[in-house]
């Protein structure tokens, strides 16, 4: 019989000082037992923060939107306890130099005093592209910093922080954050998109590093959206090896149902990335199916809410007009590649609304055109000959079938 999955759930209230907090992540680590199986093979491994945009906010001295330093280094003593592998450690900031933040954190200090750690500014990066060969993955081939690609180990400390289109932050979405921005744009908008590659990307990132350490940073948080929102204190640690049961149980820590789905709250928007990693096999998001070594998550769980956008977005419509932009892409795809190979095109209603050569470009002249979103391009795409694409297109055709049979669902009496 396999083992289960276990996520240990530390309370650490706000009020803890720096080096109780760096035991107490130590801690929650150690508790899991044999936490260093992952890190046996392994001679380099890389450990994602939460530190991608110039923002220090603090509440009761802890920060609100970025890991928490203290909650750095204790994942850090964790990993050095078990290995003396390189560690390459970082974000990749959307608005300027990462090393300016890692310094205003302190992180240096920090991180200085623990042998063969290397703070990075992964957007300042070689990069180069790395196949992804799991089934039903949403692209075959990413672009991923160097470092990356031969690292051998991953780790994932993420902030636990509401989403506006995901639903929550946590650690599958805090992996979001190394992919580079002068390939995606920033933030990333490529693969943020209106359909549906948001949640599918973060499936296909978790399956390919799959991280064998993964700890939320739960002290405090940001609550209705990822920046600028509203502080709350849920004062937790969580620690997992599997990136799946721990953002589950950081899910129900929120109020939020790991197992839940678009259009039901919180995924006003977007599918559930815990949901459809869990449905490929990387790990489980039912309750029954994870040991929490601590308190029950719906004893100490701290409601929070997404801050949804004014209006009816029409997500529905908005996914069936993009499918159909999507298949008269791939009807004229050939044609295209022609005149644009390499370039990106954006889309609306399968007519093609202007092209560059980057998306730096291209969300340039998105603002410059003055568009609102009725009518901003409904999928933007970098155009290669069908025989070379590297997207699977059918996603959604499928995921627009998927919405219209969620949102009955949601909307049938009970």
């Amino acid at each position: 019989m396999q083992e289960r999955e276990k996520v240990c759930l530390m309370p650490c209230t706000p009020s803890a000082g720096d080096a109780e907090v760096v035991r107490r992540t130590e801690e929650a680590i150690q508790r899991l037992g044999d936490y260093g199986k992952g890190f046996r093979d392994a001679r380099s491994i890389a450990v994602k923060i939460n530190a991608g945009v110039h923002r220090v906010v603090l509440t009761h001295e802890k920060q609100t939107e970025l890991t928490d330093p203290a909650v750095v280094e204790g994942t850090i003593r964790a990993i050095r306890a078990v290995t003396d592998a390189d560690i390459v450690i970082g974000d990749a900031s959307t608005d300027g130099d990462s090393h300016g933040l890692y310094a205003k954190l302190g992180l240096p200090e920090r991180l200085g005093r623990y042998p063969n750690v290397r703070l990075v500014d992964f957007n300042a990066s070689e990069l180069t592209e790395v196949e992804v060969s799991h089934p039903g993955a949403l692209f075959r081939r990413y672009t991923l910093p160097r470092e990356l690609a031969e690292a051998e180990a991953f780790v994932s400390v993420a902030k636990m922080k509401a989403h506006a289109s995901m639903g929550c932050t946590l650690c599958m979405k805090n992996l979001f954050g190394w992919m580079p921005t002068r390939v995606y744009g920033a933030p990333r908008m490529y693969l943020h998109d209106r359909l549906i590659r948001l949640p599918r990307v973060l499936s296909d990132l978790a399956q390919w590093m799959r991280p064998c350490l993964n700890v939320v940073d739960g002290i405090v948080a940001a609550n209705k959206s990822e920046w600028g929102g509203e502080a709350l204190c849920p004062g937790v640690l969580l620690a997992g090896t599997n990136i799946v049961a721990t953002d589950s149980v950081g899910a129900r820590v929120m109020d939020f149902d790991p197992c839940g789905d678009y259009p039901a709250h919180p995924f006003f928007y977007r599918r559930n990335a815990i949901k459809l990693a869990a449905e490929a096999g990387l790990g489980p998001n039912r309750a029954d199916e994870i040991d929490v070594l601590g308190p029950p998550p719906e004893e100490v769980a701290t409601p929070f809410e997404v801050r949804r956008h004014e209006g009816d977005t029409k997500r529905d419509e908005q996914l069936r007009r993009g499918a159909d932009c999507v298949a008269r892409y791939r009807e004229q795809q050939g044609e295209l590649a022609d005149r644009f190979r390499g370039r990106y095109l954006a889309l609306f209603d399968g007519e093609v609304l202007w092209d560059g050569p980057d998306m730096g470009t291209m969300q340039r002249l998105e603002k410059e055109s003055g568009r609102d979103w009725k009518n901003a391009p409904q999928f933007v795409v970098r155009c290669l000959p069908p025989g070379e694409e590297i997207e699977q297109f059918d996603w959604y055709e499928a995921e627009a079938q998927a919405a219209r049979a969620l949102t009955a669902a949601s909307e049938a009496p009970t």
